[in-house]
């Protein structure tokens, strides 16, 4: 018998009861240059020109696999800007 749940052979996320974590990498500023904060231990930072371009690139590459966010942040913390895992940018 084959479950109602499979659709041509995969679990729709609904109907998956274990679903992945959502992961949120935060882009932000960090002595004068770019920190990307994946977790502790996680952390590279830029500070040349290009630092937060390339800090959200490497954000980027990291991000291919998985749920979640990236999250440029302002200086108070507030979002920037909000980058979901599959490249659908959202403004904040």
């Amino acid at each position: 018998m084959i479950s109602q749940y499979f659709i041509g052979g995969m679990m729709p996320d609904s109907a998956n009861p274990v679903q992945q974590p959502q992961t949120i990498i935060e882009i932000r500023p960090y002595r004068g240059g770019w920190q990307c904060y994946e977790g502790p231990g996680v952390q590279p930072y830029w500070n040349r020109e290009h630092a937060k371009e390339d800090a959200i690139g490497y954000a980027t590459a990291r991000a291919k696999f998985g749920r979640g966010q990236i999250r440029v942040l302002r200086p108070d913390r507030s979002v920037e800007r909000a980058i979901d895992f599959n490249q659908r940018q959202t403004h904040r």
